[in-house]
């Protein structure tokens, strides 16, 4: 929802097969919301999110899962916030205004936008303080630039960033795919575990990624990474 429109709800209709193989493989899912861009700009919305994770984390026993590793994924949006949370889980030293009690064992980002900096640049003299990226961070991406690094996951790859799983539509025009191309080249470059699925001929928020195409690919990575405990 370009930070600024959706609920969690939405995982019922847009990712309705993912959302079914998840929980028929044992696993615990959670759905959050987060601020929008009309509420809130950043960091707020990465706060929401560690605030949810962390009240699950808490909670753990009375609900009766295990939230020690967690798996985090999103869609367009929601998947920047994912990798943005994945990247920083392994950081302590940052002054984020939050502190993670969990450990995120993998991330999960279909076409999420992981560099916000070449996001708002991609678009030069039109982006404005009216577009979603600009609403998001408070600040014209290009006016404010290391705003836009610090609300980046690309930014924080690190030899200790979690194994990340990239789908993405090679005709996306709201998020260009070399977001997470040039995502893919930085972690490679840290040698993190990682893989990079394009959808030939589509473009953003394709309903393919909800198919027996990509689905059982995406509950192999999460075995993986998060093994249910029985």
């Amino acid at each position: 929802g370009a930070w600024k429109r959706g609920s969690k709800e939405a995982i019922e209709t847009g990712n309705r097969q993912l959302l079914d193989s998840v929980l028929a493989q044992g696993y615990a899912l959670a759905a959050v919301e987060y601020r929008l861009s009309g509420q809130a700009s950043f960091p707020q919305p990465v706060i929401d999110i560690n605030d949810a994770i962390n009240f699950l984390h808490q909670r753990a026993d009375e609900y009766h899962f295990d939230a020690e590793k967690v798996v985090l994924m999103g869609r367009s949006a929601g998947g920047h916030l994912a990798g943005l949370i994945g990247v920083l889980n392994t950081h302590r030293d940052l002054n984020f205004p939050f502190e993670p009690k969990y450990q995120v064992a993998a991330v999960v980002s279909f076409f999420g936008p992981m560099d916000l900096l070449a996001l708002g640049n991609a678009k030069g003299d039109k982006t404005t303080q009216n577009s979603s990226v600009s609403k998001f961070l408070g600040a014209i991406p290009a006016q404010a630039p290391e705003l836009a690094k610090q609300a980046s996951p690309i930014h924080y790859v690190s030899a200790q960033t979690p194994p990340f799983l990239l789908l993405h539509g090679d005709r996306d025009k709201q998020v260009p795919i070399v977001q997470s191309m040039e995502f893919k080249q930085e972690l490679d470059q840290h040698r993190v575990e990682n893989q990079l699925l394009i959808e030939p001929g589509v473009g953003h928020s394709a309903k393919v990624f909800d198919t027996e195409k990509y689905v059982p690919t995406v509950i192999r990575f999460i075995q993986r990474y998060l093994p249910v405990m029985v």
